[in-house]
């Protein structure tokens, strides 16, 4: 089957790769649409790690193509995946905190994952959602789960004032998620003025470029001194200098965004601590795909007004490669 495979850092090819028997718990997958993610463009950089010789892609759905006698699932059921695999006995797994597992295994990063034909997983990692839910719609689970685990991991108040930096797709996933926490204000921070546009059709109360002048100003009128909650959706160092500029007092700093590995920063620690700053991140989705199934089924999250752009695997290499078009908010690869 035709695959995207993962040689090395800068270095992916198509082949034809060979589709294994599958084990007694795994079912196969017919892929129908796996978007490509900023970890992607993370791994193909060398900015975060995978295994060599991995077909990439995490973020897919498709439907049961052979169930493997499991009798959970039947052959045309529509599904998508969460990719990752905890083992269930390590020290962290038992004490609940999964993503930390020791043997922690992921479809796309360290086994084969959605970029191709077909996939194999373990039954346990596939959900099976209604028939009239579009398969590209329900591939935005596993972003959505990622997302969801941030903003339980951080309380937001009803009330609280938010900003988040970043208007890609992960950014108007949280300013989503932050309405539906009952947030009194939401301000996000992009430079490209079509994501401005999407984040005000999507209920941003407030969207500046983050070279506007005064901003700092502007911000502290907004918000009475500064944001209670900040979210980095970008991952890049300057913004948490920022993002203690514009907290207030008691104010909390999510760290979402995937930052270079040995990227480092200074802080003003007399100023963090004065002013009783949390900063936290969040890693993975530990106990959240299913609530995302259910906001994106239920039509509490809305990814149709996302421009997303449809593209065959020769198209996700050269995007890998030569990198994406920033007025698409997301890509997805379509058998």
């Amino acid at each position: 089957m035709k695959s995207l495979l993962f040689i090395k850092p800068n270095n992916i090819e198509i082949i034809d790769k060979e589709l294994r028997k599958p084990e007694s718990n795994e079912l196969i997958i017919k892929i129908d649409t796996c978007g490509v993610c900023g970890t992607d463009f993370h791994i193909f950089r060398g900015e975060s790690l995978a295994n060599k010789n991995t077909i990439l892609g995490h973020e897919f759905s498709g439907i049961v193509y052979d169930n493997n006698n499991i009798a959970d699932f039947n052959l045309g059921d529509k599904v998508v995946v969460d990719p990752n695999i905890y083992c269930g006995t390590c020290y962290y797994c038992r004490q609940g905190k999964i993503n930390f597992c020791i043997n922690h295994k992921a479809l796309g990063v360290t086994e084969d994952g959605g970029f191709a034909e077909y996939a194999i997983v373990p039954a346990k990692q596939a959900y099976k959602i209604p028939s009239y839910i579009s398969l590209s719609t329900i591939a935005f689970a596993e972003p959505l789960s990622c997302c969801l685990r941030a903003i339980n991991k951080t309380i937001i108040n009803s009330g609280e004032s938010v900003i988040i930096f970043g208007g890609g797709s992960i950014g108007l996933l949280m300013l989503q998620l932050v309405k539906l926490r009952g947030a009194s204000k939401v301000i996000l921070i992009e430079p490209i003025k079509l994501r401005q546009q999407l984040a005000q059709k999507l209920g941003a109360d407030y969207v500046f470029a983050p070279n506007e002048n005064n901003l700092k100003t502007i911000i502290y009128d907004i918000t009475h001194g500064g944001a209670d909650t900040i979210i980095d959706c970008v991952g890049k160092p300057e913004i948490l200098s920022l993002s203690i500029e514009l907290i207030n007092r008691g104010g909390k700093i999510i760290l979402f965004g995937v930052p270079p590995i040995h990227s480092n920063v200074s802080l003003e620690l007399h100023k963090i601590f004065l002013n009783e700053l949390t900063i936290t991140s969040s890693y993975l989705n530990p106990y959240t795909f299913n609530y995302a199934i259910e906001l994106l089924v239920n039509h509490k999250i809305d990814v149709e007004q996302l421009p997303v752009k449809k593209v065959d695997i020769e198209s996700v290499k050269n995007i890998l490669e030569s990198g994406a078009d920033e007025s698409i908010i997301k890509y997805q690869f379509h058998n």
